[in-house]
């Protein structure tokens, strides 16, 4: 398997060390976050860009909690542009940046 893209520590020091805890808290990441980042891809598409900044909002402390470094400062930009309203080609960069890095954060979360 590659390197994680993930790390739990976060989760880990606000659980005490409580597995059940850690193992809801993925289980509800997993349930909620593709959907999400899928709602996120068709607001760019069809350039609403108010929703778009919403959903980038309501994924970030996600992407904090499970730690998928490669992407925090990515999810931010995402929020900023897309409350700025601007669907340009570096959300357009960013956003594959983020979808990428999720999809390989979900498979992995899924194995683990």
């Amino acid at each position: 398997m590659a390197d994680r893209v993930y790390d739990l520590i976060q989760l880990e020091e606000l659980s005490g060390g409580d597995q059940d805890f850690i193992n809801m808290m993925v289980d509800t990441f997993l349930e909620h976050t593709p959907g999400q980042l899928e709602e996120l891809i068709k607001a760019q598409a069809s350039n609403d860009m108010v929703t778009f900044g919403a959903i980038s909002h309501k994924i970030k402390p996600n992407i904090d909690m499970f730690g998928i470094k490669k992407i925090i400062q990515d999810i931010r930009d995402l929020e900023q542009l897309g409350k700025a309203g601007q669907n340009n080609s570096e959300l357009q960069t960013k956003l594959a940046n983020v979808e990428a890095e999720l999809i390989i954060a979900f498979e992995q979360l899924r194995q683990r």
